[in-house]
């Protein structure tokens, strides 16, 4: 009787330890890796190219803890940027606020960034 509560002990211990295991298993979706690539683009707001600004880049995944990485936009609208592969959602903050450009620096964009070069325009339209 003794030996059988035992087993049976044993045997619920382990189905906790397995149920426990599993529970923290779980995979976030997306890229894990640290690489990095680069990003050359245009920055457009309704079709116009924008003259200045900055845009930033925040690799998405919750294992990756990294700050956002920004890229100036030039007065052509370009940009050049080294930022992680994967996901990057991407915000902006105009050259400056005004009634055209109100609301701009809250949309975002998700792009994805694959390893090598990237050449992505990214377009606003609030």
């Amino acid at each position: 009787m003794r030996r059988r509560r035992f087993l049976d002990g044993v045997a619920v211990a382990a189905v906790l330890m397995t149920t426990l295991a599993g529970c923290g298993s779980r995979e976030t979706p997306g890229e894990t890796t640290l690489d990095e690539a680069q990003v050359k683009g245009t920055a457009k707001f309704h079709g116009k190219t924008l003259d200045g600004g900055t845009l930033h880049f925040n690799a998405s995944n919750a294992k990756r803890v990294v700050g956002a990485r920004d890229a100036t936009i030039e007065k052509d609208g370009t940009f050049t940027i080294k930022t992680l592969v994967g996901q990057n959602v991407v915000t902006i903050t105009p050259k400056s606020r005004t009634k055209a450009t109100y609301g701009l620096e809250y949309e975002e964009k998700t792009i994805e960034v694959k390893s090598g070069e990237n050449p992505i325009d990214i377009e606003f339209m609030p």
